[in-house]
């Protein structure tokens, strides 16, 4: 029978709406090339790469109303996600409605640093997503006692992440950063796994544990996409 187990339920709520994020990332870089090669549009410029490769530019000054807009919506259809993930038919909804904007946001990410390296960052993200699974699942270890320390380091890398915004900050200090978030939602990862041999067997606590994995591997993956590229400069 179908969805038996917890962990059924939250990977058939996770996978669909991280096929719905990666299409929506892929069909908006796909559709920026097409504005690019095709249009011809002033805010969109390219660098020739290695092996016939283009990197993509955009002038965020032409697009800023538009990046804002998906931004704050980003956030409210969140938020209101989280106060209707009970009812799991308008969740999923939202949910879907959600991983597309997302979808967006990574995209429009890659593109700011090389969307060339989106392979490669999805690769070690999918890695590591598989081995903290693992842990998290089959250790048999009780990880509930990192949640405080973790939501300690979280609300400190939020107050990092609102000083960028207004400072910008290079060189050693934002390998650091990038870093610890990386290693922040690796352990979250490991935490919100655990979390399935331990939770009720429904669909609301499926559906609350898939958002929570689905925040730390585009978390990770974001992270992960910035680590590459402080490195690489």
């Amino acid at each position: 029978m179908l969805f038996e187990t917890l962990f059924s339920k939250v990977f058939f709520i996770l996978s669909i709406q991280l096929i719905v994020t990666t299409v929506a990332c892929v069909g908006l870089i796909q559709y920026i090339r097409y504005l690019y090669n095709v249009k011809k549009v002033h805010w969109i410029s390219a660098t020739y790469i290695e092996k016939g490769k283009v990197d993509l530019h955009i002038d965020f000054r032409a697009i800023s109303k538009y990046f804002w807009m998906l931004f704050i919506l980003n956030i409210v259809v969140f938020i209101v996600l989280l106060f209707i993930q009970h009812q799991l038919g308008f969740a999923m909804i939202l949910f879907t409605i959600w991983s597309i904007l997302t979808g967006f946001q990574v995209a429009l990410a890659l593109i700011s640093v090389d969307e060339n390296l989106g392979t490669k960052v999805l690769a070690i993200t999918a890695s590591v997503t598989f081995i903290t699974a693992l842990i998290g699942l089959y250790s048999g270890i009780d990880f509930s006692f990192l949640g405080k320390f973790l939501l300690i380091a979280l609300i400190i890398l939020v107050v990092i992440n609102v000083i960028r915004i207004f400072i910008n900050i290079k060189g050693t200090m934002r390998k650091l950063i990038t870093i610890f978030g990386v290693a922040l939602f690796t352990l979250y990862l490991i935490f919100d796994f655990n979390r399935i041999t331990r939770a009720d067997n429904n669909w609301h606590e499926a559906m609350n544990i898939a958002i929570n994995i689905y925040l730390d591997i585009i978390n990770l993956f974001l992270y992960l996409l910035d680590l590459l590229s402080a490195f690489s400069k």
